[in-house]
């Protein structure tokens, strides 16, 4: 493991992000994060579409859950309202390639802490998690904002 991998392991485990669940039902982009993910040391576990995603949340606590807006049979938005009645202390980002200002206002109204628009990098992941992790470790409870990620 490089020096690089290294902070990053510590980013998050300073952050307190041990366990994710990544919903995205693309093979290139769930295989690049999950890859990401387990370089820096985070328990990861993937779902395609909602069933597996429900099934994993009544299974297993997450710190964080990264789900995608598009996904086949239901919005990311619906399965992040879902999930977050199962796990309300998780924390809930949700990724688009389409941020408008609507689906933004209502994901603000459902609960996410975070709206990253896609493609995304690594970095805007970690600036999202920084935002988020610290507060509710020192509030010990769910954050109740949002961000919208401009730059791209």
């Amino acid at each position: 493991m490089s020096g690089k991998d290294d902070a990053l392991k510590n980013l998050y485990m300073e952050l307190g992000v041990e366990s994710i669940l990544l919903i995205e039902d693309d093979p290139w982009s769930r295989d690049s994060l999950a890859t990401f993910f387990r370089i820096v040391g985070c328990r990861l576990q993937s779902a395609e579409n909602a069933m597996e995603a429900i099934s994993a949340v009544s299974q297993t606590r997450f710190d964080l859950i990264l789900c995608e807006y598009q996904l086949p049979g239901v919005n990311g938005l619906s399965l992040l309202k879902i999930l977050g009645n199962i796990q309300p202390r998780a924390v809930k980002f949700l990724s688009t390639a389409y941020p408008v200002r609507k689906l933004v206002e209502e994901s603000v109204r459902a609960g996410v802490h975070e709206v990253i628009r896609k493609p995304f990098t690594m970095e805007t992941l970690e600036e999202s998690l920084m935002r988020c992790f610290p507060r509710l470790r020192q509030e010990g409870r769910d954050a109740d904002g949002i961000r919208f990620d401009s730059r791209r």
